[in-house]
């Protein structure tokens, strides 16, 4: 595959996994909204949505790679995470950087985009 085409599977990869982020998190607010759901299901329901985005991320890039799949997988899942952290640090300035949860996100987005593209 051309350096062009990888560049833009990788952004329409990780635009697509965004929109699926964006889509099943505002679910998810809707669901806190109307239903009586404590912190701690939030926490795992957000986590669970960045474990999907980041294994469908996976999938559609190994699709589109055919080779090295996971390897590919991996990446994304990488870049998924990076994103967010970076998001992240902008709009909590006064946050800690490196925290166990954040490392733990990190492996777990890891985790699913490498999985999915070993699915794929």
């Amino acid at each position: 595959m051309k350096q062009k085409h990888i560049g833009i599977t990788i952004i329409e990869t990780l635009t697509l996994s965004y929109l699926l982020t964006g889509i099943l998190l505002c679910t998810l607010a809707l669901l806190m909204y109307r239903t009586d759901i404590n912190q701690s299901a939030a926490n795992l329901g957000v986590t669970l949505i960045y474990i999907i985005a980041s294994l469908l991320c996976g999938i559609f890039v190994g699709k589109k790679m055919k080779h090295r799949k996971f390897l590919w997988g991996f990446l994304l899942g990488l870049l998924y995470f990076l994103i967010l952290f970076c998001i992240s640090c902008l709009l909590k300035q006064d946050a800690q950087l490196i925290t166990k949860e954040r490392i733990t996100t990190m492996f777990l987005c890891i985790g699913g985009g490498t999985l999915g593209g070993m699915l794929s």
